[in-house]
């Protein structure tokens, strides 16, 4: 409050120039290039939605493209105070957010709305314990369930992974395709345009999202719709950042941030997976398959209990985790 005063005696009687020389300015790191729909349906408009309200409070700078950040550095740069607000996947990186994995199961978020607040209420009940220590979330965003993606071959069932090199996003993706006999690869969501152009990779994990943005709709031509677990992307600042805001920069924030915000922005990654998936089928050489419940039951029956074992095995307190988000998603159910 002292530096608003000084800042307010210095402007003297201008009261648009000390609006301007008391608000903070916060870069926003989003790693992603400005035309890229995460940024034009969910980041832009978020900072839009803070800067229109911020006045003299705070005002949201956004950086764009991997120069200042990008999807691997995320989390350091805004430690680092690089920039004070970031985007980022916790799938790549997963060792700094074992507990958030919990978000990639398969089988259990059925749309992203009903996850994004279903995350969100559990990091409000501490469950995500000292993950979330030097950070304040702002927005948990729930991607949808993945689906089976080849380039050139066919696809209706998952036993034709096998013997193919599968890209995974995360520890429960390579769990599932090693359960079909396929070889997960690791390779970055940005480097996997080339790695199934070249074929180095014969398909991938994903949800549609992905495809616009990463032009994977020209390197894949047979799809296979199965529940195949999904991904937490968080925006957030570093504690000691936030915690040195001004109150009147961390209440404009708050009302823009939280459960509310996030299901909000859960519902339009919803919409936006459904525009994906049909921007991929306008391209007729495309061939879609939708698991039948009996590929779900099987899908159940051979890596369901697994792969929840595993996670509970490998995340301290993972099995209470697991039926801590079956409850949050069951409540949060449209």
């Amino acid at each position: 409050m002292r530096r608003h005063l000084i800042a307010a005696l210095l402007c003297g009687a201008s009261l648009a120039a000390c609006t301007a020389a008391s608000a903070e300015t916060l870069l926003f790191g989003t790693s992603n290039a400005e035309q890229h729909p995460i940024v034009t349906k969910v980041l832009k408009p978020w900072a839009d939605a803070v800067n229109a309200e911020g006045g003299g409070a705070v005002s949201i700078e956004m950086r764009h493209g991997p120069t200042m950040v990008n999807h691997e550095n995320y989390y350091d740069r805004v430690v680092d105070d690089v920039v004070q607000v970031v985007w980022g996947m916790t799938v790549f990186d997963p060792g700094r957010f074992p507990r958030m994995l919990v978000s990639t199961l398969p089988l259990m978020v059925e749309t992203s709305q009903q996850g994004s607040l279903a995350l969100c209420r559990l990091h409000e009940k501490g469950a995500f314990g000292d993950e979330t220590g030097a950070i304040v979330p702002l927005l948990f965003v729930q991607f949808p369930q993945s689906a089976a993606h080849l380039n050139g071959a066919e696809l209706t069932a998952m036993d034709q992974l096998a013997g193919k090199k599968i890209i995974s996003g995360s520890p429960i993706s390579a769990a599932i395709i090693q359960a079909y006999g396929g070889t997960p690869l690791s390779i970055t969501i940005t480097e996997q345009y080339q790695a199934l152009q070249r074929g180095t990779a014969d398909g991938t994990i994903m949800n549609y999202t992905a495809f616009p943005g990463f032009r994977l709709n020209e390197v894949t031509t047979n799809h296979l719709d199965l529940p195949l677990g999904g991904a937490l992307g968080l925006v957030f600042m570093a504690k000691d950042r936030w915690d040195a805001l001004s109150d009147e920069a961390r209440a404009v924030l708050t009302k823009h941030s939280g459960c509310e915000a996030s299901r909000n922005a859960g519902a339009t990654v919803d919409g936006w997976e459904a525009e994906a998936r049909g921007f991929v089928a306008a391209n007729g050489s495309h061939t879609f398959s939708v698991g039948s419940p009996e590929q779900v039951a099987e899908l159940v029956a051979r890596l369901g209990s697994r792969i929840e074992a595993g996670f509970a095995e490998r995340v301290p307190g993972g099995a209470d985790l697991i039926a801590g988000f079956r409850e949050e998603l069951a409540a949060a159910k449209p």
